[in-house]
């Protein structure tokens, strides 16, 4: 069985290198003091002994109970073994019957003297020889250490597995975040592809409209001024008092009427050429995309 001593440098803090008081857990799994390990990572947010990384904004480490029942019974052996006979010297008599002290009631757990064994107080107690009862304490107390020692080894293990298990989910969701990273990359070039060519497609659509308006707009000005300048004629003719002259004028007008103009000045030959630009033939694409997003 392990001695005291390897259990009391498992229970000692690697910062102070006193026994454990208040101790904590840290994610890499490695234990110290509250007060010491604070610190410590304040300075320098690295575990003190493995150099693990560990966030400063994730310091609310919560007491590890094993931990400190154990080193609260480490600190207990500790004294009594640094105290030695002094110690017993000190309790060596019963305060009461000044009787050396020989016994240990298992029932209330204190060191009696043989008067006290049969006071009535200590009636139908259970009763062993100091070094008897400390023999048996002594076992009990190193199997429960041993006991909680392999607790702790189990926690540590399950405090490193925790800890790998956070590790691997950082890098799936770092992983996650550059794969959609990219495929939105991806798609913000295709979309910027498809609206380069979309403006391209309606620029040339409008300059093929464009051209078809400008020449039908010259037709149509050129009719304007073919007409205005006949009914500019046929005002001066009306206005002519005079028979001869204006029978000569109309005449020329008749004359300059034949062969016909290139349009009839109403206009009800000509047409304006509509713009044919609408959402319709684009809207099913943004829709899709819009429905997608």
């Amino acid at each position: 069985m392990a001695s005291f001593s390897s259990f009391s440098e498992d229970l000692t803090c690697a910062v102070c290198l006193n026994i454990f008081t208040d101790p904590v857990t840290l994610f890499c799994g490695h234990s110290f003091c509250r007060e010491w390990v604070t610190l410590s990572l304040k300075s320098l947010n690295q575990c003190p002994q493995c150099r693990t990384f560990i966030p400063t904004d994730r310091m609310d480490f919560m007491t590890n109970a094993i931990l400190k029942s154990l080193a609260e019974k480490a600190k207990e052996t500790q004294k009594k073994k640094d105290s030695g006979k002094d110690n017993e010297a000190a309790v060596g008599f019963c305060p009461e019957h000044d009787e050396k002290l020989k016994l240990f009631c298992l029932t209330d757990q204190q060191l009696t003297c043989i008067i006290c064994r049969d006071c009535e107080r200590h009636e139908g107690h259970k009763f062993k020889p100091i070094k008897e009862a400390t023999a048996s304490l002594r076992k009990e107390a190193e199997t429960l250490l041993e006991k909680d020692s392999c607790d702790i080894s189990t926690l540590e293990l399950l405090a490193k597995s925790q800890n790998e298990e956070m590790r691997k989910s950082k890098e799936k969701s770092q992983q996650l975040r550059s794969q959609i990273s990219s495929q939105f990359q991806e798609m913000h070039q295709f979309l910027k592809r498809r609206e380069h060519e979309i403006m391209n497609e309606l620029k040339c659509k409008e300059n093929d409209e464009i051209e078809k308006m400008r020449e039908r707009l010259n037709v149509i000005e050129k009719v304007l001024s073919e007409g205005r300048e006949l009914v500019e004629k046929i005002k001066s003719a009306v206005e002519i008092t005079d028979p001869e002259s204006f029978l000569k004028s109309w005449s020329e007008y008749k004359t300059m009427r034949t062969p016909e103009p290139s349009s009839n000045c109403s206009g009800s030959n000509l047409e304006v050429v509509n713009s044919s630009f609408s959402m319709g033939p684009y809207e099913s694409h943004l829709q899709f995309f819009f429905n997608n997003i």
